[in-house]
């Protein structure tokens, strides 16, 4: 009886504490509108379902979010529905977006276009956007980068590992190299397409492999500052996840 009871008791406790992981990475999920609250970019139902889809892919890292309409908030600024990456307004309004009280561990925001519909979304220190047409993908990948993935490419900023040739061992963690997973003739530049940290929207994408792979993209130092881009071992493995994302206040 003892026993039976102190199970019920671990099990409640279990659940209350997965519970409690899952609401603090929630945050702030805010859908932008008109100043005077008019024309949202898109509707709470649509949030909900970019989440849940994002979910399936998350579920890779142990990571949920259980979203529903009422975590999802809307805020009027008519200056945030439009973002351009280079403009010089850009880094202003992801400060005033990081200024916006946070109810757990990220900001994030639904916004109608980035880049005129040429960038689907962006993480930054202090919060994350997405466009309207942003799919579960793309929020799964951006929240990787919250997560501590970096972006991974075949080519970028003047690199390639166009020479790379077929997959090796020395490319992947050992964890990633399985008997017969990948046909002998796989280019490691296609392996990289397969990844949910692939820096360009693909079809195959989706994958978060258990390590590091080979590939181009910049790292980060200690403090968190972007390094100059380089080729070697990316961090967008599960090795590399950190299931307590933050966005910085």
């Amino acid at each position: 009886m003892c026993n039976h009871n102190l199970k019920n008791m671990m099990k409640a406790l279990t659940m209350l504490l997965f519970v409690a992981c899952c609401n603090t990475a929630l945050g702030g999920i805010y859908i932008v509108c008109n100043d005077d609250g008019s024309n949202p970019v898109v509707t709470k139902e649509h949030v909900v379902s970019v989440f849940a889809d994002a979910n399936k892919v998350l579920a890779q890292g142990g990571i949920h979010f259980p979203v529903t309409t009422n975590e999802v908030q809307y805020i009027n600024r008519s200056t945030w529905k439009i973002l351009r990456y280079n403009s010089p307004s850009f880094g202003r309004i992801l400060r005033d977006m990081g200024a916006v009280p946070k109810h757990g561990a990220l900001r994030i925001f639904f916004v109608d276009t980035i880049d005129g519909s040429n960038r689907v979304g962006f993480n930054g220190r202090r919060c994350l956007v997405v466009a309207k047409n942003a799919t579960g993908m793309v929020l799964a990948h951006e929240i990787g980068h919250a997560c501590g993935l970096r972006d991974i490419y075949a080519t970028q900023d003047g690199l390639s590992i166009a020479d790379a040739g077929v997959v090796k061992a020395a490319y992947l963690d050992p964890l990633d190299w399985g008997a017969g997973y990948y046909a002998d003739d796989l280019q490691q530049t296609n392996l990289i397409t397969r990844l949910l940290m692939y820096g360009y929207i693909h079809p195959n994408m989706g994958h978060i492999p258990h390590g590091r792979v080979y590939g181009v993209y910049k790292p980060r130092d200690a403090a968190g500052n972007l390094l100059p881009t380089t080729r070697g071992m990316a961090p967008v493995g599960l090795k590399d996840f950190n299931r307590n994302p933050q966005h910085e206040d």
